[in-house]
Formats: structure tokens, sequence, C-alpha cells
């Protein structure tokens, strides 16, 4: 690993100033769980790294209508949070089976969500609860729809001066219910499928449905057949039995050393059925 400068500001000005004046390769860094490894390993190198740790802006959870999770809010500041819990169970539970006490203890959920993996556990959830990416650069801030934030494996459209600043979260209604399941090969490890189910229900009717599935394409999914088959209709065995096979129909992997393509269609199939049956369990559960 060759050397590199690194930098510690205090206010999310200076770190934009800093990225601002580097002449050579330079990012950000959070947790570093990721990035730092990459770097070991020779899979990348910069000239320097600016950190973000030390900016107290850019941390804690905070509701006011809507939830806004700073971009270097700990998941375990997410996972000790009983608030979060009642409220937005699907991204509770994400973070619950994520990696280990160790990584969440540093790992960021900002951080997560800018390495761009298609298998990340907290993109399904916060793609089903409609989130918003917050950014912050130079050239000002905007706002992003998170289904727009990634546009390929390692790829997001945040521009390598941005700051991701936060995500901002809806508040779901009285009637919602969610939920998260992951099937990976061992405890802890990386999904071979994830998946993030929501409903909100009328009358016994299933009002609105977002399903989002990883690790099924080169960018966390939403699966808009499926939904599309489930809004407006009742929630029984027959179509709970016809959603598994529209998802493991829509969905499009690929084989790798966790899985092949086949059998995780197999297992979307399974997950959305599975997460539909927990999340209705939840409806009316919520803050």
């Amino acid at each position: 690993m060759r050397r590199f400068d690194y930098h510690q500001p205090h206010s999310l000005r200076d770190a934009l100033k800093i990225m601002e004046e580097q002449t050579g390769e330079a990012r950000y860094i959070a947790g570093g769980t990721d990035l730092i490894v990459r770097l070991k390993q020779g899979a990348m190198a910069v000239d320097a790294l600016v950190s973000l740790r030390g900016i107290p802006e850019l941390r804690g959870i905070a509701k006011n209508g809507e939830w806004r999770f700073g971009g270097m809010c700990l998941f375990r500041e997410i996972e000790r949070s009983a608030s979060v819990e009642r409220a937005l169970p699907a991204l509770f539970q994400a973070v619950k089976v994520l990696a280990n006490p160790q990584l969440r203890n540093v790992a960021t959920i900002g951080g997560n969500l800018c390495n761009a993996a298609p298998s990340a556990d907290c993109a399904p959830p916060l793609l089903v609860l409609d989130a918003r990416i917050a950014l912050e650069g130079p050239g000002g801030v905007r706002e992003v729809a998170i289904e727009d934030f990634f546009i390929g494996p390692g790829q997001t459209c945040k521009r390598p001066e941005e700051v991701m600043t936060g995500i901002r979260v809806p508040q779901p209604g009285g009637q919602t219910g969610s939920a998260f399941l992951k099937i990976g090969r061992v405890s802890q490890d990386i999904a071979v499928v994830n998946m993030a189910v929501l409903v909100e229900m009328e009358g016994g009717v299933c009002r609105r449905c977002r399903l989002a599935a990883g690790a099924v394409a080169p960018v966390p999914l939403r699966l808009r057949r499926t939904e599309k088959r489930i809004e407006g209709r009742r929630i029984d065995p027959d179509l709970l039995e016809a959603a598994a096979a529209e998802a493991a129909e829509e969905v499009r992997p690929i084989s790798d050393v966790r899985a092949t393509a086949e059998y995780r269609c197999t297992v979307a199939g399974v997950l959305v059925k599975r997460g539909l049956q927990q999340a209705l369990e939840t409806v009316g559960r919520s803050d």
C-alpha cells in the first residue's frame, strides 16, 4: 500500500474545501470498513483520504414528520434505536443481520450505500421506503431518489467531490407493514439474495406494495411487475404463490462463487412470499 495524505476536517465546509484543493487521486472515507481493505489489497490507490468521522453535522438520527439519517450515522445507532425498530422494521432488520457487531460499530449507512454493492443489505429497505439521498459538493446541494442513486456495480451518481450528507425517509402510514429477509451461505456473510417488502393495507386489500431485492441484478432492484400483481388485491395463499413465481421471473441474477443464477431466482420467489407474510404481521405497529 503506497503512502497517502490523511485529512481530518471538523466541518463539512472544511472537508469540501480540502477536497477541492487536492491535485491527485483523493477519496472521502467514512467508516473505512471497505475502503481500507481495498487499499491494503492493492485494488485501488489514492494520494489523499479526507475523513468524515469528525463532522458532527453528518451524524445522528432525527425525526420531524419524516426520518433523517446522517450520512455518517453508524449502523450501531440504528440497531439500538427502539423508534426505528417500531417505525421502520425492514431497515432495522437489515441492520441487525449486517456483518457483525464489531463492523456495525464503525460502518456507516452512507458508506454502505456509496459502495454500491448489488448485495448491500440496507439498500432494499430504503428502496421500499422511497428514501431520498442528499448530496452536497462545491457546486451546491442536490437530492436524488435512492432508485436513481445506483447506476452499476460499485457505481453511483454521486460525484467524487460530493458528500452524502443524509438520507430522508418518509414516515410510513398507520396501516403499513414491512420486513427484510436475507439468505447467505453462512452467518455474517454477504447476501446470496436479500429482500425487502412493504405493504400498505386498506380494508384487507393491499393498496400499495413495494418489493426490492439485492444480489439479483447489477444494482439493488425494485420488482415492479410483482408489485403490480399484488396491488389492489387481498393477499391470500394463491396470490402469494403467484407473486413468488412472478418474482422468480423478474429478477436477473448472475452465477458466481456464492450461488447460481437459477438458485437466486428460486430464492427470490421464496423470500417475496415469506416477506409478504411477515410484513402483514407488522401492519399497524409503526409509530
